[in-house]
């Protein structure tokens, strides 16, 4: 077969044809790509440097923990430029816990720069925004006891500062008052068909005291024993039946015949948390009505608890705390999808807010697109929140669950060396040598040494635990607005083949 010069015409047309829409398929090949990462787990929050992005992955992968003294810039550095860059991304939702007052201009800033300013709603008794806890709990949780327990109990970690649930006895009047509210939230809820807090303030407040009183006329009329009598007339399951029974053996054999002191101690525990659930700003806020709740946030709504506790005291951290709670749990109970928005719980000055939970939701809440950032001072502050012989090992649990931990100035010695300890230690050759006396003055006047070389290796730390107490700007007119800081990514290497990273942010 044989071609001539229109054949061959023929065949470079073509493949011109060919070359060319194979360019038009490659360039939407790109192009599709390109958004496919923009909407996944690869988007950029922001870099730590040119070569080293933030992407949503690494914040979904357990979040960040951002450490630094007072007045080492970790919140209006590396934390402002945090912050914007979550809430740039499209669709991101969450929860604030404002620790100073002005946190709320701040976060208001951040979402007027991010064109979402419509999508940040403030919680604070100056808003008509209403969050009604044990309801929300009751819904959500099933109506379990143990649900509902847990709930008051983890928030009530706010306000235990009393003499009886501090030392070495903590664990066990802690676990007392929480047998003590499950005991009188089962029959409550067997009882009315719901759980709220007056109601249960009132079934403990009428409980009898003694033996004695169980038989009187006066006791029986009174709110304790009518919930006892509807819980034992209502038709129950076997499960329900068996856990009456228990109930109300503790309340009409146990409880009557503690100690004076043992349950004074108790109720004053549970008391306190039912109060402060009852009285003042807490009861309008969180047990009265509902129009807000953590499911907005899965539409891409991020909630400012505007109440921080240096204003509001514990009131404040109360309400907090119940929010906190309740977004996890919500969290923790989503099934998350690719599709599905991730959840960020923003927590500055930590200290104020750590509680026992915190640790089992980080461990949990990378497949359920949850995240948290957490900024304190020091690994102290947490040591010190959380209280009991079980409180050190709470905090350890949680700060080896943050995947990233950004390192400001630090200002003391134990946080220093726990950071440089994170790092690691390389293999390092160190030289040393001696002079020995000379034998005689010709020898002295001639020059001629006796010096002896040596050296050994050994493991030293990469990095000094001085490098984190000086030499990191803290930001301020004299350092230019610039604060340092050293990123150190747990597992992962950053471009430099080191787990950790020397980087700088701007006030600006």
């Amino acid at each position: 077969m044989t071609f001539n010069e229109d054949h061959v015409y023929g065949l470079v047309i073509v493949t011109i044809v060919m070359v060319l829409n194979y360019a038009v398929i490659r360039r939407k090949a790109l192009k599709n790509a390109g958004n496919a990462v923009r909407d996944k787990l690869d988007a950029t929050l922001l870099r730590w440097s040119k070569s080293d992005p933030f992407t949503l992955r690494d914040l979904l992968n357990g979040g960040v923990a951002i450490f630094g003294r007072t007045g080492s810039g970790k919140t209006s550095s590396s934390g402002k430029a945090l912050a914007s860059g979550i809430v740039r991304h499209a669709g991101s939702g969450g929860l604030i816990l404002a620790a100073k007052p002005e946190d709320r201009a701040m976060w208001e800033s951040i979402f007027r720069s991010a064109g979402r300013g419509g999508d940040l709603l403030v919680f604070s008794p100056e808003h008509p925004l209403r969050f009604n806890f044990l309801d929300w709990e009751n819904l959500t949780g099933g109506g379990h006891t143990r649900n509902i327990t847990k709930c008051i109990t983890v928030i009530g970690e706010t306000l235990r500062s009393s003499d009886t649930t501090s030392g070495e006895n903590a664990d066990f009047w802690q676990r007392e008052q929480e047998r003590m509210i499950h005991n009188a939230v089962e029959v409550v809820k067997q009882a009315t068909g719901k759980v709220s807090a007056p109601a249960l303030q009132a079934f403990i407040t009428t409980a009898a005291m003694h033996p004695s009183l169980i038989g009187s006329e006066d006791w029986q009329a009174k709110f304790h024993n009518k919930c006892l009598k509807a819980a034992y007339e209502r038709q129950k399951s076997q499960t329900e039946q068996h856990d009456f029974d228990m109930a109300r053996d503790y309340w009409l054999s146990e409880f009557p015949n503690m100690a004076d002191k043992t349950r004074s101690s108790i109720m004053t525990g549970v008391m306190g948390i039912l109060h402060t659930f009852n009285t003042g700003t807490v009861r309008e806020l969180v047990s009265t009505t509902t129009n807000i709740t953590p499911a907005d946030m899965f539409r891409g709504k991020w909630i400012l608890i505007d109440m921080s506790p240096a204003e509001y005291g514990d009131i404040g951290n109360f309400v907090a705390a119940g929010w906190k709670y309740l977004t996890q749990k919500m969290v923790l109970r989503r099934h998350a999808t690719e599709s599905s928005n991730p959840i960020c719980i923003w927590v500055d000055e930590a200290q104020m807010f750590v509680n026992s939970h915190d640790a089992h939701y980080l461990a949990q809440c990378r497949s359920h697109r949850g995240c948290m950032v957490y900024l304190t001072q020091s690994l102290h502050s947490y040591y010190g929140s959380l209280k009991g012989e079980t409180g050190k090992h709470q905090a350890d649990a949680l700060l080896t669950n943050f995947h990233l931990k950004v390192f400001h100035a630090l200002g003391d010695v134990q946080t220093a060396e726990w950071a440089s300890g994170l790092i690691g230690k390389t293999l390092t050759t160190f030289h040393g040598g001696s002079m020995a006396p000379q034998d005689s003055l010709m020898d002295e006047l001639c020059g001629r040494g006796r010096f002896t070389g040596s050296f050994n290796t050994h493991y030293e730390k990469i990095l000094q635990d001085n490098v984190f107490l000086n030499g990191l700007r803290t930001g301020g007119k004299a350092n230019g607005l610039l604060c340092d800081a050293i990123v150190v990514r747990s597992g992962e290497p950053f471009t430099g083949g080191q787990n950790w990273l020397w980087t700088t942010f701007s006030q600006k």
